[in-house]
């Protein structure tokens, strides 16, 4: 399917002063796809040149397309010199690559004429330097113009879609899961291959965000080749990560599920409750003939022709890997729960094959496949993968949670389905297994038997009771172990990992006994790796289940045990989830039209001597008081989908970094009473009507359900949130998979107001630079946002820090639900 990119350079505005004799600049612009490169005129002496430049035509093949980012750099034109850059811009192309029928709707009457076009790219961009952050924007326009190709062996995978939300997406309809997809390229690291080892920062980080964003590109476009393959339109839970790997290279990993959705006919589809989140549908129009495979699962709803339900003991044919990237699922597709089920391998770097690793990951699944099968389980469900490198020593981790699932979500396997509780029946016998577990009778309808404890990866399970309100859960464990390399210190780590798991498992306990909790949905573990010590941090959501046994009393050193110390209770107001929704609480309080913002949370500091499991337990509640401070405008507040990453990034070093979506929980009456309000969670800036009405005197003052303010989308720019959805709104159209790679660099931290000021002010340039490539595709909003890296180095003593961040999500159209007041 070849194709016809047309670019045009229309402005700049806000550009920096780069001649000091005049305090101008003499800027132009280098437009770059592939290896063919236009240049613009010199707009001299002015800061806001207007270009008005022709049309740049770029003719290539879609899969080249795919693979390349299109590069607008911006430079100042010297005459006896050298010119200097000012900036660049990369542009993603894939959503020029979706199908036209995908982005034109009548849903987009709101949006300008310029944005209504599917296959047009338009807007003002911001310049980005590496050493300097955001400097200017620049305004273009980009076209697209594809042709027909029915190459069977063809290269591109156009016309598939990628999601991040981790269910169903909203509007479309689940016809057919495939089964697990996933891909990794493999490159050369340009930091780590300087000429004669001197290292010029501007231009290695430049070559460095450009191979990220190769490399993104080609493991969507490898992985869309195996979703065409297959006989699915759509792949769903996309996650991608970055391993980097020092001198050996950098690893670019995508894995996801591909599935078969359809649109639902109605765009004004009944909306369903929410606890957040909702029974979400959807679609990937491609234009290529789509027919389920053997390895297939398909899903009806025709209530005459229904398919039993897979049992226990069937084997499910979902290809090689039966994984499934999903959190959440449709009410009934999942029967019962057997629990979690993971494995861990440590490997010596020093290989350059991408193949290499293609068998270190093949190993890893087929183990957790066998626990599932153990468990008499079909699939695993919510499954994820993680890597952590120091030096030349990896560890790979893989998780999920062993599941049983049904070939129809229509249909309820057990009679007692209708009380919720068979979903956490055990699947398989306990007297086949050889050692011993704790197990009794349900407690709703006394019939099956149930464990003493639940833990799962997954979101809670639609339809499940519970008692009272979720709890965050969160424990760590740290290990010292000695300095030593290659094989020595991979042995050293692989013997410390099985004790590690142990006294996490051993915290979780006491902490669910210590909350009144008797299970864990939501749950992460993962594994930290530096120089001198191991560190092992879990994280989840603690609820009480009525089916299962009431938890046990916590006994006196509950709290104290391993050295882990608790996270502290929230203060009053304030609920808390590593999922999606807030288990137990009211659908109706979880959504506000206005109450809502997304925060992220970075910390790092030198921990000497080493930071022990209480510290770094005490430095993530720390953090969490601060967010708690921030927020505590918008109380009674839930922290919904909280992700804790901790990292290693430097000897002796800490780093814990927090992203969460706070949603705020008003009670009905309450919310009508001020649903013209408009409360920003952590700036807490009023609005101008509000700023007007209290300077008026109390008599005077006019009720609040007589003043008018414009609709969210004309006083908001574009929402980010993690959560799959936008709180009191309804996504209208998807329209694309958006992920970025930023690096920052500087050597005057102090001058600039020292290391946090430069993280957090990095955060603020790279999420500025999101919004305004979301609404240059059309949209208003990017859900299932995720900051997968967040890699920092500083070197206190030279006034230096370098920053990589890597950020991506789901880039949509969202109309907003007033209050009716």
């Amino acid at each position: 399917m070849p194709g016809k990119l047309k670019v045009k350079i229309i402005a700049g505005r806000n550009l920096p002063v780069m001649d000091r004799s005049s305090d101008t600049t003499d800027a132009f612009v280098e437009i770059k796809l592939g290896t063919v490169t236009y240049k613009t005129d010199v707009c001299r002496k002015t800061l806001n040149p207007q270009w008005n430049s022709e049309w740049y035509k770029f003719e290539m093949e879609d899969a080249e397309l795919q693979d390349e980012p299109l590069q607008i750099r911006l430079m100042d034109y010297d005459t006896y010199s050298a010119n200097d850059a000012i900036g660049k811009v990369y542009l993603n192309l894939n959503p020029l690559l979706l199908p036209s029928s995908l982005v034109v709707s009548q849903d987009y009457s709101n949006l300008p004429n310029n944005q209504v076009k599917g296959l047009t790219i338009s807007g003002w961009l911001p310049v980005y330097d590496t050493m300097h952050g955001i400097r200017g924007e620049v305004n273009i326009v980009v076209k697209l113009d594809l042709f027909e190709d029915f190459n069977r062996f063809r290269q591109s995978s156009c016309g598939i879609q990628f999601f991040s939300s981790s269910m169903i997406p909203e509007g479309y309809e689940l016809k057919a899961i495939h089964g697990f997809v996933e891909e990794l390229v493999f490159a050369d690291d340009p930091e780590y291959q300087w000429i004669d080892k001197i290292r010029t920062p501007r231009s290695t980080n430049e070559a460095r965000q450009t191979l990220f964003f190769k490399l993104n590109g080609q493991v969507k476009r490898k992985i869309g080749l195996k979703v065409l393959d297959i006989g699915a339109n759509s792949v769903v839970g996309y996650k991608q990560c970055f391993d980097l790997e020092g001198e050996c290279g950098v690893v670019v990993r995508g894995l996801g599920t591909a599935v078969t959705l359809d649109p639902i006919t109605s765009l004004e589809f009944q909306e369903t409750k929410r606890e957040p989140s909702p029974l979400c549908r959807r679609s990937s129009d491609s234009d290529i003939s789509v027919v389920p495979r053997g390895n297939s699962l398909v899903i009806t709803d025709k209530p005459n022709k229904p398919i039993p339900a897979v049992r226990p003991t069937e084997p499910l044919d979902m290809g090689e890997y039966p994984f499934l990237t999903l959190t959440k699922y449709p009410a009934g597709f999942i029967q019962h729960i057997g629990g979690v089920v993971s494995a861990r391998a440590v490997k010596l770097l020093g290989v350059d094959e991408a193949e290499t690793r293609d068998s270190w990951w093949t190993e890893l699944r087929l183990e957790v496949r066998s626990h599932a099968r153990a468990l008499a389980c079909n699939a695993v469900i919510a499954y994820s993968e993680h890597t952590t490198v120091w030096d030349d020593v990896c560890i790979l981790s893989a998780s999920g949670t062993a599941a049983v699932i049904s070939q129809n979500p229509n249909i309820k396997q057990m009679d007692n389905d209708e009380t919720g509780c068979s979903i956490y029946h055990i699947p398989y016998n306990e007297a086949s297994h050889p050692f011993r577990m704790k197990l009794s009778k349900c407690l709703q309808c006394k019939n099956g038997k149930v464990g003493e404890i639940l833990l799962s990866t997954a979101d809670l399970m639609d339809g499940s009771n519970v008692d009272g309100k979720g709890s965050l859960i969160q424990a760590s464990v740290t290990r010292v172990k000695r300095e030593c390399k290659g094989e020595m210190n991979a042995k050293e780590v692989s013997d410390a990992l099985p004790f590690i798991e142990y006294e996490l498992h051993t915290q979780l306990m006491h902490r669910l006994s210590s909350s009144g909790c008797n299970g864990i949905i939501g749950l992460k573990v993962e594994i930290c790796l530096g120089e001198r010590i191991l560190v092992g941090y879990a994280t989840g959501t603690g609820i009480r289940l009525s089916a299962l046994p009431p938890p046990l009393s916590p006994t006196e050193n509950v709290g104290n045990d391993c050295g882990g110390g608790n996270v502290g209770v929230p203060p009053d107001g304030f609920l808390i989830s590593t999922t999606q929704g807030i288990p137990g609480a009211s659908a109706v309080g979880l959504v506000p039209v206005r109450n809502l913002q997304m925060f992220t949370q970075i910390w790092k500091a030198k921990m000497c001597p080493l930071p022990s499991s209480a510290s770094i337990s005490s430095q993530f509640h720390r953090l969490l008081q601060g967010v708690y401070f921030k927020l505590r405008g918008m109380t009674p507040c839930a922290l919904a989908n909280l992700k804790v990453k901790v990292d290693l990034p430097q000897p002796d070093d800490l780093q814990i970094s927090v992203v969460g979506m706070a949603v705020g929980l008003a009670e009905i009456e309450k919310h009508l009473n001020n649903c013209n309000s408009n409360i920003d969670g952590i700036e807490l800036k009023m609005s101008r009507v509000d700023e007007e009405s209290a300077k008026n005197t109390p008599t005077n003052r006019p009720s609040r359900k007589s003043i008018h303010t414009p609709p969210r989308e004309q006083r908001y720019g574009v929402d980010v949130t993690p959560l799959c959805y936008v709180p009191g709104a309804r996504i209208s159209n998807y329209l694309g998979n958006l992920n970025f790679f930023f690096i920052r660099e500087s050597s005057c931290i102090r001058e600039s107001g020292g290391l946090s000021s430069f993280v957090h002010g990095f955060v603020a340039e790279v999420l500025a630079i999101v919004r305004a490539h979301v609404t240059a595709i059309g949209g208003n909003a990017l859900i299932s946002y995720t900051m997968s890296e967040c890699y920092l180095m500083n070197n206190t003593h030279k006034n230096q820090a370098q920053c990589l961040i890597n950020v991506g999500g789901d880039a949509v159209f969202v109309k907003y639900t007033e209050c009716n007041v």
